[in-house]
């Protein structure tokens, strides 16, 4: 063996956003000079820098010096726990004579939470619901227990579930629902100030401050309309008896004179028709039997009037995909109208389903270049599955490009993950309509 190395070290204990400096001592034992190349196996090689990594020229029986530089992120990526590493050092005369010292790395916990109420005020007469979300940003799971309570014991709650277990770059969510515990029937709005307590283990519990408004079941425009629904009635009462009835009487009277009128008069003319019926029946045949045929030839002819779309519709379905986007960078994919198509979108589904965390954003990219058009922007930590549905459609022109951007700040890691990803994997399905012009119809 022509070289030895040593760890003057050979296990680090340290905290994620802290440094940790160890020495290498290389020996060259042979007879020529030697060079070394200096590598680092294992988890800890992705945030552990070595210094020199390169030695151009090593005399016989003499050693040197490398620094071994641990440095793990603050971030739930950084499992807290032994991590075993090993230092390579290569000769570069004698690769086969390789040597590897061996150490294990202990990363320490840390625990970074955030939790918020939502909404902050709710508003309704017999309760409403609001949501806790908690963020866990540690490197170790978390078990949050959830309480509420008010100074005036004057509401009722109901927390599930009031026990959340959250894993590291996870979040948690908990419904917090809140009922007065008395009813009130009409008067002004009461509000309700409360806590809710979100208590992790071995830190200070976090203080949510909410409100709930307490409205009334009877609403303060109900006598109103109620009074002028009386008044309402009473007119129209009023109408009847003074207009509208004597109106009708006077008008039913004269009607019927009319009618015997009508009826002395009918009565005459029958006879008189009767006696001019036997000599006009042969033309009234005639006549009858002309106007069913010109009836029959209008029937054909409107019955193949050809009825002639405007537009013609195609149900369109795609996915756009954007994978293997690595923590600080973004990438995108996007879908170009055909040209002379419009597309109009009228389903959204957008997918995380790692948990990663960092923005996406739909917009609408002119044809030839142009400056895009943002539609919508979420962050990617706010949800894993969450669609859209519109009334009004989104309308993209053709040769115009529907696009996806996703910028990545964290990748993601799912409860399943083995290995964990290490680069955002993110997706969009939209739903819609490709319309384009209807032909002129031919004559």
């Amino acid at each position: 063996m022509t070289t030895t190395a040593k760890l003057d070290s050979p296990r680090v204990e340290l905290s994620p956003g802290t440094e940790a400096v160890v020495p290498l001592h290389i020996r060259n034992t042979g007879t020529t000079v030697e060079g070394y190349r200096i590598e680092v196996l294992g988890v800890p090689a992705a945030w552990t820098t070595i210094e020199p990594a390169v030695i151009d020229g090593l005399y016989p029986d003499t050693s040197t010096t490398a620094t071994i530089r641990f440095a793990p992120p603050r971030s739930a990526t950084v499992p807290a726990g032994p991590l075993d590493f090993g230092i390579r050092v290569i000769p570069f005369e004698h690769v086969d004579e390789t040597v590897i010292p061996e150490g294990v790395v202990e990363v320490l916990p840390f625990l970074d939470t955030t939790a918020e109420l939502l909404p902050r005020t709710s508003h309704g007469r017999r309760g409403a619901k609001h949501r806790v979300a908690f963020d866990n940003r540690g490197n170790v799971p978390v078990t949050v227990t959830l309480q509420a309570a008010d100074e005036q014991n004057s509401l009722d709650y109901r927390i599930n579930p009031q026990l959340l277990t959250v894993g590291p770059g996870e979040a948690a969510f908990a419904d917090v629902r809140v009922k007065p515990a008395r009813s009130i029937w009409r008067g002004p709005d009461v509000t309700h100030p409360f806590v809710v307590t979100a208590a992790a283990e071995n830190t200070t519990p976090v203080l949510l401050d909410g409100a709930h408004v307490q409205t009334s079941i009877i609403p303060k425009w109900f006598f109103k309309a109620l009074l002028a629904l009386l008044a309402l009635l009473a007119l129209l009462a009023l109408l009847w008896f003074t207009l509208l009835k004597p109106v009708i009487a006077s008008a039913a009277k004269s009607s019927v004179e009319d009618e015997v009128a009508q009826a002395n008069e009918a009565a005459a003319a029958a006879q008189k028709a009767a006696t001019d019926a036997q000599a006009g029946s042969a033309q009234a045949a005639q006549a009858a039997a002309a106007a069913q045929e010109q009836t029959a030839k209008v029937e054909d002819l409107t019955k193949n009037l050809p009825i002639t779309p405007t537009e013609l519709f195609t149900p369109t379905l795609s996915r756009l995909s954007v994978t293997n986007v690595a923590p600080g960078t973004s990438k995108n994919d996007e879908f170009v109208v055909p040209t002379g198509n419009t597309l109009r979108v009228t389903d959204l589904v957008l997918n995380n389903p790692q948990g990663d965390f960092g923005t996406m954003t739909l917009s609408s990219v002119p044809a030839g270049g142009g400056t895009p058009v943002t539609l919508i922007e979420v962050a990617l930590e706010n949800f894993r599955d969450n669609d859209y549905h519109f009334q009004t459609p989104i309308v993209v022109p053709g040769d115009d490009a529907l696009r996806i951007t996703v910028a990545c700040r964290t990748v993601g890691t799912p409860p399943d993950g083995t290995p964990p990803p290490t680069a955002c994997n993110d997706a969009l399905v939209f739903s819609g309509t490709l319309v384009v012009p209807a032909p002129p119809a031919t004559p």
